[in-house]
């Protein structure tokens, strides 16, 4: 899909025609089939990334310059049908006064950025503040990603510390490890961001107001760094906690076991010992030998019980 637009009265406006270009300001692909890569190239003259190059981890195929523009390819936050957590990664590309992206998939910060572009007026419209506009976008939402976790923490922290909910810890549980890969995938998206305004800054030639916007988007992920580390701190928490009310639980289960086990083992003893088939056992001819058989029995399992609740170990 190609998606291109103009600098319209302040404002980013659509060109509803992808046959003419040329005048746009902005070219956003998703999924680009190869005549949106052709349409790009015959009118614009821009080569574009391919997919096995946004796999590309290494700091030197992610930012970089060459003839064909200034590249960044940074990752943004989403989370798919099914609620899990990703990073995409997104070619940006500024040659020529004109900004590039690609990309294989919808993403929020541009759905959110093309909704507010129908309203917020630009300064200058030219491809370094389109840039500058979809990464503090791009913070936002990240911040606000990690404001979710801490809500949904707060949540797993009562069902916890309630221990009368224990049937609710398995899921918790499981909450707790999605939470912690999703405030993994948060701070490789905030590093990532960091890293490549970092690059911007000193090697791209922005007006000083840009500059500044750059310097201020990189201020907001250093004070976002701490807040979703001190995340990791608290999901490992609630993590060693819930395993430990878990392991306790299971202790007082197998402790309950262990009472009755050496309850009702000496009256087994009692039973066994006139269970045995001798001909010269006295109580057996005993009129009241059956009675206080049983009575005996009854004696010896109350008799453990009533030493463990003296001595405080039930």
């Amino acid at each position: 899909m190609l998606n291109a637009y103009k600098l319209k009265n302040k404002h980013l406006a659509k060109i509803q025609d992808e046959l003419d270009i040329k005048g746009s300001a902005w070219v956003d692909l998703i999924e680009p089939e190869e005549n949106d890569r052709a349409i790009v190239l015959s009118q614009l003259g821009q080569n574009l990334a391919t997919s096995i190059e946004l796999d590309d981890i290494e700091a030197s195929a992610r930012f970089f310059e060459d003839k064909e523009g200034l590249h960044i390819h940074s990752f943004f936050f989403y989370n798919d049908a099914e609620d899990r957590a990703g990073n995409e990664t997104v070619a940006f590309t500024i040659n020529k006064g004109r900004l590039f992206t690609l990309r294989e998939r919808d993403l929020p910060a541009f759905r959110l950025y093309r909704m507010r572009s129908r309203y917020q007026e630009m300064n200058d419209g030219n491809a370094y503040e389109i840039l500058l506009d979809l990464f503090e976008v791009k913070v936002e939402q990240l911040a606000d990603q990690i404001e979710n976790i801490y809500s949904e923490l707060e949540e797993l922290s009562l069902i916890i510390m309630n221990r009368s909910a224990q049937e609710h810890y398995d899921e918790a549980i499981t909450s707790l490890a999605e939470l912690e890969d999703t405030a993994w995938k948060v701070r490789l998206c905030l590093m990532d961001s960091q890293r490549a305004l970092n690059y911007l800054v000193r090697r791209a030639k922005m007006q000083m107001d840009q500059l500044e916007q750059a310097r201020e988007v990189v201020r907001d992920i250093e004070s976002l760094i701490p807040h979703n580390e001190s995340l990791f701190q608290k999901v490992n928490f609630l993590m060693q906690a819930a395993t430990s009310f878990i392991n306790i639980e299971q202790s007082r289960i197998i402790k309950i076991f262990s009472v009755v086990s050496v309850v009702f083992l000496p009256p087994t003893v009692v039973a066994s010992a006139y269970g045995m088939n001798f001909d010269f056992m006295p109580e057996t001819h005993w009129e009241w030998g059956y009675p206080m058989a049983l009575i005996l029995m009854l004696v010896a399992g109350i008799a453990p019980y009533v030493y463990f609740k003296l001595k405080k170990w039930l």
